[in-house]
């Protein structure tokens, strides 16, 4: 009998599903990866049809279960994009294009779900009104497209959908279904009072479940289609950044993980659900527990809007060279010494998240000279956005009570030498390097590492799976340098021309 020691992790992203096949230790044997096309209709909508959800998925599982012997698959888990769902009829059609998190249209709607109560909001749901969560778009559905409103037979997140198409059940679980701003977080059930705020019944959305749970099983007909065998066990799932932290051992206190992806998103771990306002408080993957969340809209997509508009000139060095213009910039700005006349930047290009909460705040930089360079505003860049993660940290320890020791680095950026440092340098906390930057679909792969009997629980499937490769500690000399920086000018610096900010921004509006 062919013994079942790998499980397929699946990350459905706002860009692409990719299904890695992990084994027990949590090396990856095997990857398959598809795009998901966006569509942006009018400005500030964002969508993709949900059936592209599962046609990426589809052909990400072909390709990585063809790289294994298909019979040692002994459970599916997924991860997804948070807060995109899509409206479908009774016959299972949807209704629409699925709306996705990063959408903004609903500004209106904000307001009004804030005269219901911004504080009630955020005490029942962990999140304050804001334009990415569901319930938002679905007061958007309700006022703007009252006859697709009125035809709604279900609202599905991602999870619930891939869940549908996988094993013909209508169920979601409690960290996939909490970032639509509907759960009663302390309850772990759909919250009355704000469905009917809302305008929606409880029987429009699905079952809930707890992550790592058997929810379902592999149907014949997606088996076909998946290149998988039927009755394989589907585990209950969780959005991307609680997968994450999961897949980056964020299982006990003292302990962060820190993406640095397009935005730059932070996880901390609690055993009791608590909020505050420096933070927002999503389900854990680890069953009843809480994952308090800071989050910075722009992260390296401030670095790739850098080079795109302003790096011609590295470009050019790099094609000459035959290297990235990334390497070209790091390499440039590795040479510059923490002290030197330099730039500091306020990294708000796409508005301020926690603390300030001001989605009207803009990028500043202090410092501009005859001697500024291009390596100094890239670097100015990776040490802003390293300063606000400070701010933010510094924020949410006080309002935890829990002290971060250690600092798991994540995605894209993590791949910077030089930003690790930086990172380690201006927090002053040591930084971790996982074997592998794929945290969030091994979380996924937790999940069904569970699930499968691998392990007892999603508690000890994190345990057993995560790791480290390298640890960065902080260098004495360019953390007393930025230290001064950070108390007498970056954490002061927001607070004193916000209103000037402000300003600005109406009189410069159109």
């Amino acid at each position: 009998m062919v013994k079942k020691d790998y499980v397929i992790g699946i990350d459905c992203s706002t860009s692409a599903s990719k299904a890695i096949v992990w084994d027990k230790d949590g090396n990856c044997i095997a990857v398959g990866r598809s795009e998901i096309p966006l569509l942006v209709p009018k400005p500030e909508w964002a969508e993709q049809e949900a059936g592209k959800w599962w046609d990426a998925t589809v052909r990400a599982v072909e390709t990585a279960v063809q790289q294994v012997e298909k019979k040692r698959i002994g459970a599916i888990g997924i991860t997804h994009q948070r807060e995109s769902f899509v409206p479908l009829d009774k016959n299972m059609k949807p209704l629409r294009n699925g709306i996705l998190w990063l959408d903004t249209r609903a500004t209106s709607q904000v307001e009004k779900l804030k005269t219901f109560g911004a504080e009630k909001v955020h005490r029942k749901t962990g999140l304050y009104p804001n334009l990415y969560t569901s319930n938002v778009k679905i007061m958007w559905i309700r006022e703007n497209e009252p006859r697709l409103f009125e035809s709604v037979y279900k609202y599905m997140d991602v999870f619930a959908f891939l869940t549908w198409k996988m094993t013909g059940r209508m169920v979601t679980s409690w960290p996939s279904a909490d970032p639509m701003g509907l759960l009663n977080m302390e309850d772990l059930c759909w919250d009355d009072e704000i469905l009917k705020m809302i305008g929606v019944k409880e029987e429009q959305f699905c079952e809930l479940a707890q992550p790592g749970e058997i929810v379902g099983t592999v149907t014949k007909e997606a088996s076909a289609v998946l290149g998988l065998p039927e009755g394989i066990p589907v585990a209950g799932g969780g959005g991307d950044g609680q997968c994450a932290a999961l897949g980056a051992g964020v299982v006990e206190g003292g302990r962060a993980s820190l993406n640095m992806g397009t935005a730059v998103v932070s996880e901390l771990y609690s055993e009791k659900y608590v909020t505050g306002d420096t933070y927002r408080t999503m389900c854990g993957c680890v069953p009843r527990t809480y994952v308090p969340e800071s989050i910075m809209a722009a992260g390296t997509f401030i670095l790739n809007w850098y080079m795109e508009e302003f790096g011609d000139r590295e470009r050019e060095q790099g094609r000459a060279g035959n290297i990235p213009v990334t390497k070209v910039f790091e390499d440039l700005a590795s040479e510059i010494v923490p002290g030197e006349p330099r730039l500091l930047m306020l990294p708000y290009l796409k508005g301020a998240s926690a603390p300030s909460w001001d989605p009207f705040a803009k990028g500043v930089v202090l410092g501009l000279c005859e001697s500024t360079t291009s390596a100094h505003f890239y670097r100015s860049i990776m040490e802003g956005i390293a300063f606000e993660q400070k701010y933010q940290y510094e924020k949410m320890e006080i309002s935890l009570n829990n002290k971060i020791e250690e600092i798991v680095l994540l995605g894209g950026g993590a791949k910077s030498h030089l930003w690790r440092q930086i990172m380690a340098d201006i927090t002053g906390i040591p930084v971790l390097i996982p074997p592998s930057l794929e945290t969030t679909c091994l979380g996924a792969g937790m999940l069904a590492a569970s699930a499968a009997g691998l392990y007892t629980s999603v508690l000890e499937a994190s345990k057993g799976m995560s790791g480290v490769s390298g640890t960065i500690f902080p260098i004495d000399k360019n953390r007393g340098f930025y230290t001064k920086i950070y108390e007498k000018v970056y954490k002061q610096l927001f607070p004193r021309i916000r209103e000037l900010v402000d300003e600005f921004t109406k009189l410069t509006s159109r």
